[in-house]
């Protein structure tokens, strides 16, 4: 007897656009925070609080940070703390380096020497507040691999973070996808019933316009056939439990799938509303399939509620 195989079933690529995390590291006396926190929003609105030291990094840790979420509202943090811990460094090979240079110049040029200790201080490489070289490394360099490092510490567990909260919400939905094709089921099974209900209507409103002096046989043909279409409501049904598929479909393979899914909610809505119309004016008869249609649209209106939050 052959083995069988369960498949396992595939990993769901939704996020939700809602999440926090934070990674902090630590070197050479200096801890640099970085915090990131999201909620929905339709497009992508990023704000970058960086300190002065770390300006220059803003495009680099925007695109990092843009590759991993196409929308939502998102605050970004980057904290230094105990940089004044760190006793000033002076290149003094460099700062000799700079001395020499003037003196020469000064010479060949009999330029007068007013260089102050002040300004040489301000020349670039010579006074570096966050710490001396290490093994050779640029210190500036070394900040911003950390920086960088750190960002991709916390865009990863602010990933894992709404992959969880995704996970509750696609349960919660795929619940009420559940109700909603059993209710549009018992739809479709009381489609005989809906025809019925129509022919009946039809039939009624035949003997209204027979009653009627000369009336046009060819008007009382129209007139059924148009009645009849009119309250034929199975291609809403059909549409409806297609969306439902589709809904499902979407949710368990797809990423970024938020402003699909809250379209395919839109045409459910829309189906049902057409559905609703259709059998409003068939008689007591249609009064249960009419509570049945609302407590599909109330089921809707909750997964839209829902789909707000994923990417």
């Amino acid at each position: 007897m052959p083995e069988t195989q369960s498949k396992e079933k595939p990993r769901s690529r939704i996020r939700s656009m809602t999440g926090y995390a934070e990674a902090v590291a630590e070197h050479g006396g200096t801890v640099l925070k970085v915090s990131l926190r999201s909620v929905n929003h339709r497009f992508l609105d990023l704000h970058v609080h960086l300190p002065e030291a770390l300006q220059s990094l803003e495009g680099k840790v925007r695109r990092e940070v843009q590759e991993k979420n196409p929308r939502g509202r998102l605050d970004l943090k980057i904290i230094i703390e105990g940089e004044s811990s760190s006793a000033p460094q002076v290149d003094e090979a460099l700062l000799g380096q700079y001395v020499e240079l003037f003196q020469r110049l000064g010479r060949q040029y009999g330029l007068a020497e007013r260089t102050d200790v002040g300004t040489l201080l301000r020349l670039p490489g010579v006074l570096n507040v966050t710490g001396a070289r290490a093994g050779g490394q640029d210190p500036a360099a070394r900040l911003e691999a950390q920086v960088l490092d750190t960002l991709r510490q916390t865009l990863r567990r602010w990933d894992e973070m709404r992959a969880d909260e995704a996970r509750f919400l696609a349960e919660d939905m795929e619940k009420r996808l559940g109700k909603i094709g059993e209710a549009a089921e018992t739809l479709e099974g009381r489609h005989a019933e809906v025809v019925q209900l129509a022919q009946k209507r039809v039939q009624d409103r035949l003997r209204t316009l027979a009653g009627q002096a000369g009336l046009d046989p060819a008007r009382l043909a129209q007139e059924a056939a148009v009645l009849a279409e009119r309250a034929d409501s199975n291609e809403e049904i059909l549409r409806l439990r297609a969306h439902t598929m589709r809904f499902a479909q979407t949710l368990e393979l797809e990423a970024d799938a938020g402003r699909k899914l809250d379209f395919l909610l839109q045409e459910m809505h829309r189906e049902l509303n057409t559905f609703m119309a259709k059998t409003a004016g068939l008689g007591e008869g249609s009064l249960s399939l009419t509570d049945t249609a609302i407590e599909i649209k109330g089921e809707v209106e909750k997964l839209r509620e829902q789909v707000q939050n994923l990417q």
